[in-house]
Protein backbone atom coordinates (compact mmCIF):
# COMPACT_ATOMS: atom_id res chain seq x y z
CA UNK A 1 0.00 0.00 0.00
CA UNK A 2 2.65 2.46 -1.06
CA UNK A 3 1.67 6.09 -0.60
CA UNK A 4 -1.17 5.50 1.84
CA UNK A 5 -1.46 6.13 5.54
CA UNK A 6 -1.51 3.32 8.09
CA UNK A 7 -2.96 4.41 11.44
CA UNK A 8 -1.56 3.27 14.76
CA UNK A 9 -3.96 1.60 17.18
CA UNK A 10 -2.37 3.35 20.19
CA UNK A 11 -5.67 5.17 20.62
CA UNK A 12 -8.83 3.02 20.78
CA UNK A 13 -10.64 2.86 17.46
CA UNK A 14 -13.88 3.97 19.05
CA UNK A 15 -12.12 7.26 19.89
CA UNK A 16 -10.41 7.56 16.51
CA UNK A 17 -13.71 7.12 14.69
CA UNK A 18 -15.77 8.89 17.38
CA UNK A 19 -19.00 10.03 15.66
CA UNK A 20 -18.86 7.24 13.08
CA UNK A 21 -18.48 4.68 15.87
CA UNK A 22 -21.43 6.17 17.73
CA UNK A 23 -23.60 6.14 14.60
CA UNK A 24 -22.67 2.53 13.87
CA UNK A 25 -23.41 1.66 17.48
CA UNK A 26 -26.85 3.28 17.15
CA UNK A 27 -27.56 1.21 14.04
CA UNK A 28 -26.71 -1.97 15.93
CA UNK A 29 -28.90 -0.93 18.86
CA UNK A 30 -31.79 -0.16 16.51
CA UNK A 31 -31.63 -3.54 14.77
CA UNK A 32 -30.33 -5.76 17.55
CA UNK A 33 -33.63 -7.31 18.56
CA UNK A 34 -34.61 -8.41 15.04
CA UNK A 35 -31.03 -9.46 14.21
CA UNK A 36 -30.70 -11.48 17.40
CA UNK A 37 -33.87 -13.42 16.58
CA UNK A 38 -32.33 -14.55 13.28
CA UNK A 39 -28.92 -15.34 14.76
CA UNK A 40 -30.50 -17.32 17.59
CA UNK A 41 -32.63 -19.34 15.17
CA UNK A 42 -29.37 -20.70 13.74
CA UNK A 43 -27.67 -20.96 17.14
CA UNK A 44 -25.17 -18.21 16.38
CA UNK A 45 -24.02 -15.75 19.06
CA UNK A 46 -25.40 -12.29 18.27
CA UNK A 47 -22.45 -10.57 19.97
CA UNK A 48 -20.01 -12.44 17.75
CA UNK A 49 -22.04 -11.82 14.60
CA UNK A 50 -22.47 -8.10 15.26
CA UNK A 51 -18.77 -7.64 16.04
CA UNK A 52 -17.74 -9.34 12.78
CA UNK A 53 -19.70 -6.89 10.64
CA UNK A 54 -19.25 -3.79 12.82
CA UNK A 55 -16.41 -2.41 10.63
CA UNK A 56 -18.70 -2.71 7.59
CA UNK A 57 -21.44 -0.81 9.40
CA UNK A 58 -18.87 1.91 10.18
CA UNK A 59 -18.16 2.31 6.48
CA UNK A 60 -21.62 1.72 5.11
CA UNK A 61 -23.05 4.41 2.87
CA UNK A 62 -26.69 4.06 1.90
CA UNK A 63 -26.29 6.23 -1.21
CA UNK A 64 -23.33 4.19 -2.45
CA UNK A 65 -25.13 0.93 -1.69
CA UNK A 66 -28.23 1.91 -3.63
CA UNK A 67 -26.15 3.11 -6.57
CA UNK A 68 -24.16 -0.11 -6.77
CA UNK A 69 -27.24 -2.30 -6.58
CA UNK A 70 -29.10 -0.39 -9.27
CA UNK A 71 -26.10 -0.32 -11.59
CA UNK A 72 -24.80 -3.85 -11.19
CA UNK A 73 -27.47 -6.31 -10.08
CA UNK A 74 -28.74 -6.99 -13.61
CA UNK A 75 -25.21 -7.80 -14.80
CA UNK A 76 -24.77 -10.26 -11.96
CA UNK A 77 -28.09 -11.95 -12.70
CA UNK A 78 -27.16 -12.41 -16.37
CA UNK A 79 -23.41 -13.10 -16.09
CA UNK A 80 -22.70 -14.12 -12.50
CA UNK A 81 -19.72 -12.81 -10.53
CA UNK A 82 -17.59 -12.53 -13.70
CA UNK A 83 -19.98 -9.79 -14.81
CA UNK A 84 -20.42 -8.02 -11.47
CA UNK A 85 -19.52 -8.64 -7.86
CA UNK A 86 -20.50 -5.80 -5.57
CA UNK A 87 -21.21 -5.04 -1.91
CA UNK A 88 -24.83 -4.96 -0.73
CA UNK A 89 -26.52 -3.78 2.45
CA UNK A 90 -25.35 -2.87 5.94
CA UNK A 91 -23.12 -5.92 6.13
CA UNK A 92 -21.63 -5.17 2.68
CA UNK A 93 -21.99 -8.74 1.41
CA UNK A 94 -20.99 -9.63 -2.13
CA UNK A 95 -22.69 -12.24 -4.32
CA UNK A 96 -19.40 -14.17 -4.44
CA UNK A 97 -19.43 -14.43 -0.64
CA UNK A 98 -23.03 -15.64 -0.66
CA UNK A 99 -22.22 -18.24 -3.31
CA UNK A 100 -19.31 -19.64 -1.29
CA UNK A 101 -21.38 -19.75 1.90
CA UNK A 102 -24.31 -21.43 0.16
CA UNK A 103 -22.10 -24.11 -1.42
CA UNK A 104 -20.36 -24.90 1.87
CA UNK A 105 -23.67 -24.96 3.75
CA UNK A 106 -25.24 -27.37 1.28
CA UNK A 107 -22.30 -29.77 1.83
CA UNK A 108 -22.71 -29.55 5.59
CA UNK A 109 -25.14 -31.66 7.67
CA UNK A 110 -26.25 -28.35 9.20
CA UNK A 111 -28.43 -27.62 6.16
CA UNK A 112 -30.62 -30.62 6.96
CA UNK A 113 -30.52 -29.98 10.70
CA UNK A 114 -31.96 -26.48 10.22
CA UNK A 115 -34.00 -27.17 7.10
CA UNK A 116 -32.27 -24.37 5.22
CA UNK A 117 -31.46 -25.09 1.58
CA UNK A 118 -30.12 -23.02 -1.32
CA UNK A 119 -30.50 -23.35 -5.08
CA UNK A 120 -26.94 -23.70 -6.39
CA UNK A 121 -27.82 -23.88 -10.07
CA UNK A 122 -26.03 -21.48 -12.42
CA UNK A 123 -29.23 -19.88 -13.69
CA UNK A 124 -30.64 -16.37 -13.95
CA UNK A 125 -33.44 -17.41 -11.59
CA UNK A 126 -31.09 -18.69 -8.87
CA UNK A 127 -28.94 -15.55 -9.09
CA UNK A 128 -32.00 -13.30 -9.00
CA UNK A 129 -33.19 -15.01 -5.84
CA UNK A 130 -29.72 -14.61 -4.31
CA UNK A 131 -29.75 -10.87 -5.01
CA UNK A 132 -33.19 -10.61 -3.43
CA UNK A 133 -31.92 -12.37 -0.31
CA UNK A 134 -28.83 -10.18 -0.11
CA UNK A 135 -31.01 -7.06 -0.43
CA UNK A 136 -33.01 -8.12 2.65
CA UNK A 137 -31.64 -7.30 6.11
CA UNK A 138 -32.90 -10.48 7.76
CA UNK A 139 -31.42 -12.62 5.02
CA UNK A 140 -28.06 -10.92 5.48
CA UNK A 141 -28.30 -12.03 9.11
CA UNK A 142 -28.99 -15.58 7.89
CA UNK A 143 -25.90 -15.52 5.68
CA UNK A 144 -23.80 -14.14 8.53
CA UNK A 145 -25.04 -16.76 10.99
CA UNK A 146 -24.48 -19.53 8.42
CA UNK A 147 -20.93 -18.22 7.83
CA UNK A 148 -20.19 -18.27 11.57
CA UNK A 149 -21.60 -21.78 12.03
CA UNK A 150 -19.57 -23.06 9.08
CA UNK A 151 -16.36 -21.51 10.40
CA UNK A 152 -16.80 -23.17 13.80
CA UNK A 153 -17.66 -26.45 12.08
CA UNK A 154 -14.61 -26.21 9.81
CA UNK A 155 -12.18 -25.60 12.67
CA UNK A 156 -13.56 -26.74 16.03
CA UNK A 157 -10.54 -25.35 17.89
CA UNK A 158 -11.78 -21.78 17.33
CA UNK A 159 -14.39 -22.14 20.05
CA UNK A 160 -11.71 -22.90 22.66
CA UNK A 161 -9.75 -19.72 21.95
CA UNK A 162 -10.17 -16.43 23.85
CA UNK A 163 -13.12 -14.43 22.58
CA UNK A 164 -11.08 -11.67 20.93
CA UNK A 165 -8.96 -14.23 19.09
CA UNK A 166 -12.11 -15.95 17.85
CA UNK A 167 -13.40 -12.64 16.55
CA UNK A 168 -10.07 -11.86 14.91
CA UNK A 169 -10.11 -15.13 12.93
CA UNK A 170 -13.79 -14.91 12.00
CA UNK A 171 -13.66 -11.22 11.05
CA UNK A 172 -10.59 -11.74 8.87
CA UNK A 173 -12.25 -14.64 7.07
CA UNK A 174 -15.35 -12.52 6.54
CA UNK A 175 -13.37 -9.57 5.21
CA UNK A 176 -10.69 -11.41 3.22
CA UNK A 177 -11.42 -14.99 2.24
CA UNK A 178 -13.96 -17.46 3.60
CA UNK A 179 -11.91 -20.45 2.41
CA UNK A 180 -8.43 -19.22 3.40
CA UNK A 181 -6.16 -21.47 5.51
CA UNK A 182 -6.15 -20.56 9.19
CA UNK A 183 -2.44 -19.70 9.16
CA UNK A 184 -3.19 -17.12 6.48
CA UNK A 185 -6.10 -15.72 8.46
CA UNK A 186 -3.88 -15.24 11.50
CA UNK A 187 -1.30 -13.37 9.43
CA UNK A 188 -3.85 -11.23 7.63
CA UNK A 189 -5.55 -10.26 10.90
CA UNK A 190 -2.76 -7.76 11.58
CA UNK A 191 -2.54 -6.29 8.07
CA UNK A 192 -4.12 -2.82 7.66
CA UNK A 193 -6.15 -3.10 4.45
CA UNK A 194 -9.52 -1.73 5.61
CA UNK A 195 -10.58 1.89 5.14
CA UNK A 196 -13.70 3.99 5.68
CA UNK A 197 -13.58 6.06 2.48
CA UNK A 198 -16.10 5.51 -0.32
CA UNK A 199 -13.29 5.92 -2.84
CA UNK A 200 -9.70 5.46 -1.57
CA UNK A 201 -7.13 8.16 -2.31
CA UNK A 202 -3.53 8.95 -1.36
CA UNK A 203 -4.75 10.35 1.95
CA UNK A 204 -6.86 7.29 2.80
CA UNK A 205 -6.07 5.80 6.19
CA UNK A 206 -5.95 2.01 6.54
CA UNK A 207 -6.72 -0.17 9.55
CA UNK A 208 -6.73 -3.90 10.42
CA UNK A 209 -10.34 -5.02 9.98
CA UNK A 210 -9.98 -7.71 12.64
CA UNK A 211 -8.69 -5.24 15.24
CA UNK A 212 -11.78 -3.07 14.87
CA UNK A 213 -14.04 -6.10 15.23
CA UNK A 214 -12.08 -7.29 18.28
CA UNK A 215 -12.41 -3.89 19.94
CA UNK A 216 -16.13 -4.01 19.27
CA UNK A 217 -16.55 -7.32 21.09
CA UNK A 218 -14.32 -6.04 23.92
CA UNK A 219 -16.50 -2.95 24.44
CA UNK A 220 -19.86 -4.63 23.87
CA UNK A 221 -21.38 -3.73 27.22
CA UNK A 222 -24.63 -1.96 26.47
CA UNK A 223 -27.98 -3.53 27.20
CA UNK A 224 -30.79 -3.67 24.63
Amino acid sequence: MCGVTVVSAAQPYRRQFDDQWKKADEIVREHHQSWEAVFTSLDADSRVCEAIVFPEILRWSKLKDLFEQAALKDRYIKEGTTGADFSIGLFQMKPSFAEKVEKAWMKSPLCREYGLFFDLQETDYARRQRIRRLSDGNWQCVYLAVFVRLMYERETSIAAKPEEEQISILATAYNRDFHAPFDSLRRWAEVPTFHLDILPSKSTQYYPYAAIAAERIRTYKFKH
